[in-house]
């Protein structure tokens, strides 16, 4: 036995804990003479009697007060089991365990300060004279600290305001469970926050100070950011080098790729089309094209234009090889039984277009949309012109990835084209006079922009308030999130070339914003920057 009396310490915890702590210390006083050992358990070799030590002693309650000393100095134990039950303990004594919780908060060990936030957590209110500290936390260097302590905040409610500057900060949060905990707190510690209209130019102010920072720490050289208010490009700014290897800067004329962001684009085309009754997005793509597909597969000829654009048609994202060599493309769904989002779709329903406009889709484009709505640098294809502005991508550590030349556009991929252009395409799908004859009807925008498939495997975007995301669909060529304040329809884009950028665009309240990168982790600055301005 590595302990004298081991079996009588565990049979006096659990015989507290079958009984309940407090009923049992109260009955006499007779179990009360047990705190002692249990508190001399908690130094046992054995994790279980120290689990089963700690979670007796918090059934005392505030009886317990002499254990807490004993407690935090067991939120080092190396079984997570009993740090779980000596931070419940302490939560359960309650009030007089806070100015030891608040100093482990600050202790050396990050463990000790997780389990001191969670204990702190667990009491609410109790535990308001902390709120100071735990502000602190949420600039902690550990992801767990800080979420534990932003949830911690939010139990306090409107006791923790103090904390609110704090909190805002932890929007743009590294890590998003804590940007969500952040978002979470915000709503109990300042309930009003949904209620009131956002404001454009604090959102701006938000992604001014942000970007900067968030471009030297991961390592993007540069960053071009477009905003919509009131259905119109309200303010713009770049950031950053365009070419590490020429130190070329961004400015307004800058091209970056769109990536996935050019399906939109393509996806106005075709309703456009189909407005003029020019395709119609239920007949058979096989009826367009013509298609002799390899190998022969049956099911290609119940592939549409709308399955396509909602990606459900049932093709891969790509196929093996890339679709340069039009190597054999297999339909891997049964078309228009499931979401499987395919960049495929897009390249084979842009053969469709072409074949009925008998143009190539980058003129087309040019003729019908670009053009029209002043799009003037913007184009699927590579030029001389492109190349004299075009922003080269950059790897994870912000080195020279590539400088592309898409001579041959795809309308999944190969948009070249800057956040002010872009937005101004968002603007025109936002705009309320449809009379100019390039523009969508409103019945037409209204289809586009319609929840045709719920998308469970894809999260929402994280933003906070009322622009927080509760379930994700995908309309014909967009992706929409449900949110308190109304859909806000967005879509992102990531080539292999390094580029990074991300739309959206609230129809309701006529906002929206473009973030466009030429560093592989562009994806988690954009998505810091919308986590922590939301519908701006």
């Amino acid at each position: 036995m590595r302990f004298p009396g081991r079996h009588v310490l565990v049979s006096i915890a659990v015989a507290l804990l079958a009984v309940g702590g407090r009923a049992a210390a109260q009955s006499g006083g007779e179990n009360r003479g047990d705190i002692p050992l249990l508190i001399k358990a908690l130094s046992d070799s054995d994790a279980v009697v120290r689990e089963h030590a700690a979670e007796a002693l918090g059934e005392l309650g505030p009886e317990a007060e002499q254990a807490i000393l004993p407690l935090i100095r067991l939120l080092s134990d190396g079984d997570p089991f009993v740090n779980g039950k000596a931070a419940g303990a302490l939560s359960r004594i309650g009030q007089r365990s806070v100015p030891g919780l608040v100093r482990a908060l600050m202790d050396g060990e990050t463990n000790v300060r997780w389990c001191a936030a969670i204990a702190l957590g667990k009491m609410g209110t109790s535990a308001r004279e902390a709120v100071p500290v735990l502000a602190g936390a949420l600039r902690d260097t550990d992801d767990n600290v800080r979420w534990s302590a932003a949830v911690a905040l939010g139990g306090m409610g409107t006791l923790a305001g103090e904390a609110i500057p704090a909190l805002i900060r932890c929007l743009h949060d590294r890590d998003e469970d804590v940007r969500r905990g952040a978002d979470m707190a915000l709503d109990a510690v300042d309930p009003g926050r949904r209620s009131r209209t956002p404001d454009w130019r604090v959102a701006v102010a938000a992604i001014d100070s942000l970007a900067p920072a968030l471009m030297s720490e991961l390592h993007v050289p540069g960053v071009s950011i477009a905003v919509i208010h009131q259905r119109a490009v309200v303010w713009s700014w770049e950031y950053g080098i365009a070419d590490v290897t020429r130190r070329t800067p961004v400015t307004r004329a800058t091209l970056f790729e769109a990536a996935s962001m050019t399906k939109p684009v393509f996806a106005y085309t075709v309703m456009k089309l189909a407005e003029q009754g020019r395709i119609d997005l239920d007949r058979p793509l096989t009826e367009y094209l013509n298609d002799r597909p390899f190998p022969d597969q049956p099911s290609r000829s119940l592939i549409t234009a709308r399955m396509v654009l909602t990606h459900t048609g049932g093709f891969p994202n790509w196929r093996k090889g890339g679709e340069e060599r039009d190597g054999p493309l297999p339909v891997i769904n049964r078309p228009g039984s499931r979401f499987n989002y395919s960049g495929e779709g897009i390249f084979y329903l842009q053969r469709a277009v072409e074949k009925i406009t008998g143009e190539p889709i980058a003129l087309f484009a040019k003729r019908t949309l670009f053009d029209p709505i002043g799009l003037v640098q913007t184009s699927y294809v590579w030029t001389r012109a492109v190349d004299s502005v075009l922003a080269a991508g950059h790897a994870s550590d912000g080195t020279f990835l590539m400088k592309t030349r898409y001579t041959h556009a795809n309308a999944a991929y190969t948009l070249y084209t800057t956040p002010r252009e872009y937005a101004a395409f968002l603007v025109e799908v936002l705009k309320t006079d449809r009379s100019a004859p390039y523009s969508l009807s409103a019945e037409s925008v209204r289809a586009m922009l319609t929840r045709y498939v719920a998308v469970d495997a894809r999260a929402p975007i994280g933003r906070p308030a009322a622009a927080r995301g509760m379930d994700v669909f995908w309309g014909l060529g967009w992706s929409i999130n449900s949110t308190e304040g109304g859909d806000i329809i967005h879509h992102g884009g990531s080539n292999g070339s390094g580029f990074r950028c991300f739309s959206q665009f609230s129809p309701a309240r006529g906002t929206g914003i473009v973030i466009m990168t030429n560093g592989v982790r562009g994806d988690d600055l954009w998505a810091r920057l919308i986590a922590s301005v939301g519908d701006i």
